[in-house]
């Protein structure tokens, strides 16, 4: 979902996963900790917190980008995934992507709703998980944000600190992520899919004023987080805010992952 693909450093994870080539940059460990941030002072073992956080994150992350991959493969194309500190690219490679075989219109927006669909299969797991053992997920909204917590009291992992992390951070990372992904602002899914629609009726300005209304919904959102819904919400959509003035002022040119 990122707008451009991280510089390669000496520090960087490489591996294949489900025959994709995966590389994970350092920064991308950062992420947690931003997230976390507001939890470390108020729990008692912040270092478990951080530990299964990072996983669950790390999980989450690529296997949503595993869906756009998969998407890609599905038409032809090959494609290279990387993670980084705001999240993770899929990025088409090969001759593929410049072929016949380029995606169509249609065929990007299905690529770019990959991503969450996975993220929505892996959160609806983890919440039927919780009511096979006899839990429960309570809906708790903290303002925007639709957050949903894990009740394990009646379950065998009552009490059980690390199990309550991995289903809240899990439950966070592929629902809540996954429905702000939806959001149109580029380069969240959403934004991709939107940029799509824009230009299917609007081919000569249908890009320009999609990243128009990208960075106001990310001004909007990078504002609401200064009224309290944390640190990396502002930063990250002000960020995103900031990208998308920058692609407008060189006449919207933008990348190709995903």
């Amino acid at each position: 979902m990122l707008i451009g693909e991280p510089g390669r450093t000496a520090y960087d994870i490489s591996f294949p996963f489900f025959g994709f080539p995966i590389r994970v940059h350092p920064a991308f460990f950062i992420m947690p900790l931003i997230i976390c941030s507001s939890w470390l002072q108020a729990v008692p073992d912040p270092g478990v917190l951080m530990v299964v956080a990072t996983v669950v994150f790390f999980i989450s992350i690529l296997f949503h980008e595993l869906g756009h991959s998969l998407a890609f493969k599905f038409y032809g194309i090959s494609s290279y995934i990387v993670l980084y500190w705001m999240g993770g690219v899929a990025v088409p490679s090969g001759s593929g992507f410049g072929s016949k075989r380029a995606l169509t219109s249609n065929g990007q927006i299905i690529v770019s709703l990959a991503g969450p669909f996975v993220n929505f299969l892996l959160g609806g797991l983890l919440i039927g998980i919780i009511y096979l053992m006899g839990g429960s997920v309570i809906y708790a909204p903290q303002g925007l944000l639709p957050m949903f917590e894990p009740n394990l009291a009646e379950t065998t992992l009552a009490g059980n600190r690390a199990a309550f992390y991995f289903f809240h951070f899990g439950i966070f990372a592929n629902v809540v992520w996954g429905i702000f992904n939806l959001i149109p602002v580029y380069p969240l899914d959403g934004g991709q899919a939107a940029r799509q629609v824009f230009l299917q009726f609007d081919s000569h300005s249908g890009l320009k004023n999609s990243l128009i209304l990208s960075m106001g919904i990310a001004i909007l959102l990078a504002v609401v987080g200064l009224q309290g819904q944390g640190m990396f919400m502002t930063v990250f959509f002000g960020f995103m805010a900031y990208s998308n003035f920058q692609m407008l002022q060189h006449g919207g040119r933008i990348g190709r992952g995903w």
